[in-house]
C-alpha cells in the first residue's frame, strides 16, 4: 500500500507563498487495443487562498510588501499590525489536481521564523469549511470545529480530521482558519513577529 502527503500551500502569519509539493504514483491497469499498459496515477493537491484575488499568503500586515507574490501582485486583504483582541480568518481551498481519488488527512504547521513566545500566546481554530467572512461575520453555521489550541501546540503535534475529506479529481474543499491574539496578552509580545507554514496533507484513496 502507497501512502502519500503532500503539502499543499502555505499559510503564515506574517507572509509566506502557496506552492504545491512533491507527487507519488500509484499503478494502475489500463488496457487498449489488446495492449497492456501501466500507467502511473498521481496524488497531487493545490492550495489556493479564498477571497483574495491574487495567490499568495493568507495573513499578511501589509498587501504592498509582506503580501506580495512572486509575480508582485499585492494582497487584497492584509491584516494590519495585530493588537490584543484581534481575530482573523481565513479560507484556505484546496483542490485535487492529480489523477487519483484522494482524502485529506491533516494539517501540521512548521515554524519558518520569527518568535516562539508568540506561537504560545495566539490561538488557533481550523473548521471543515469557511466559517467567517473576511469582515468576520459567520458565513457558514453549520461549519464543524475541528481543532482548536495553541499555535505552539500545533507546531509539534498537528491535527487529523476526525472524518477524512474525499476529494475526486477536480474537486475542491474550503478549510476555515481562525488565528487569535487574546485580549490579555502583556506588553511582552509588542513588536514580536512569527512566520509560519501550515500544510495540508492528503492520501490515496484507494486501497487505503
Amino acid at each position: 500500500m502507497i501512502r502519500t502527503w503532500v503539502m499543499a500551500a502555505a499559510l503564515v502569519l506574517v507572509t509566506a507563498l502557496a506552492g504545491v509539493g512533491v507527487t507519488f504514483a500509484l499503478f494502475t491497469d489500463s488496457r487498449e487495443g489488446g495492449s497492456h499498459e501501466l500507467v502511473a496515477g498521481t496524488v497531487r493537491i493545490d492550495g489556493e487562498r479564498v477571497n483574495d484575488t491574487v495567490r499568495g499568503p493568507m495573513f499578511y500586515i501589509d498587501g504592498a510588501s509582506d503580501g506580495v507574490t512572486h509575480d508582485g501582485q499585492e494582497g487584497l486583504l492584509p491584516t494590519g499590525l495585530w493588537a490584543p483582541g484581534d481575530a482573523h480568518h481565513r479560507g484556505f481551498q484546496i483542490e485535487n489536481v492529480g489523477t487519483l481519488d484522494v482524502k485529506l488527512t491533516g494539517m501540521t504547521a512548521e515554524l519558518e521564523a520569527g518568535d516562539e513566545v508568540l506561537a504560545g500566546a495566539l490561538d488557533v481554530k481550523i473548521y471543515d469549511d469557511l466559517y467567517l467572512d473576511e469582515d468576520g461575520h459567520v458565513l457558514n453555521p453549520e461549519a464543524t470545529l475541528i481543532y482548536s489550541g495553541k499555535l505552539a501546540e500545533f507546531l509539534g503535534s498537528g491535527m487529523s480530521f476526525p472524518t477524512p475529506i474525499e476529494l475526486a479529481p477536480g474537486d475542491l474543499a474550503s478549510i476555515g482558519i481562525l488565528v487569535s491574539f487574546p485580549l490579555d496578552a502583556g506588553d511582552a509580545y509588542q513588536g514580536t513577529t512569527i512566520k509560519v507554514t501550515f500544510s495540508a496533507h492528503a492520501e490515496q484513496l484507494r486501497n487505503n
